[in-house]
């Protein structure tokens, strides 16, 4: 808990999530009432977004392990873009379709690579930091909504999501680039079970101890 890469990979963590899903949160009247999209065609456009966020993962997975900071600083950068460009793009059906695809792509790039780091920043404790990891998501997720369902009932309305999902999609570069200054890890710490010695078996008496 000393580790200060830790808390800058969970921030990470906290702030590319909180930036997805300030956006996606209200997705469902950006596509209907700015990109014209009927109401009956929007699960088709969150398939989409599962795919993307599918394809993200994956990319996440094969990418970070070998080049993690690379990753996702890029990752996040285009995620920031992606949403910058759903505020002023949006107003088209296709448009926003692919954007809304961009969004789930880039920004699940990020995740297990963040989550991986911090495991690796946590050494000995990496069920623990799994449960932080999770926690991060989830608090970033809470507080990215409820600040863009508060932009989305301000004079910003329909763009008030998108706007503060890019903003706090590149508020998490700072934290990436802290630790790609510290340095990472080449290879993550590998927690071993000690197992008992052969005499302590069932089978194999234990030698006399000595007083």
């Amino acid at each position: 808990m000393r580790q200060t890469r830790l808390w800058l990979a969970l921030t990470a963590a906290m702030l590319i999530m909180g930036g997805v899903l300030a956006t996606y949160t209200y997705i469902t009247p950006l596509l209907t009432d700015r990109a014209g999209i009927p109401e009956g065609a929007v699960p088709l456009v969150l398939i989409a977004f599962g795919v993307g966020a599918l394809g993200g993962t994956a990319i996440g997975g094969r990418m970070g392990d070998r080049r993690p900071m690379a990753t996702t600083i890029t990752a996040t950068a285009a995620t920031a873009l992606v949403l910058l460009l759903l505020i002023t793009l949006s107003t088209n059906a296709v448009t926003a379709t692919a954007l809304v695809f961009l969004m789930a792509l880039t920004g699940f790039t990020v995740n297990p690579v963040v989550t991986s780091l911090a495991v690796r920043f946590a050494g000995d404790a990496p069920t623990l930091t799994s449960a932080l990891s999770t926690s991060a998501y989830n608090v970033g997720i809470a507080a990215g909504s409820a600040i863009a369902g508060t932009a989305l009932n301000s004079s910003l309305g329909l763009t008030g999501p998108p706007l503060v999902g890019t903003v706090t999609a590149a508020l998490t570069l700072f934290p990436l680039i802290a630790i790609a200054v510290r340095g990472t890890p080449h290879k993550a710490r590998v927690v071993a079970q000690r197992t008992a010695p052969a005499h302590a078996r069932r089978d194999e008496p234990a030698p006399p101890q000595r007083t």
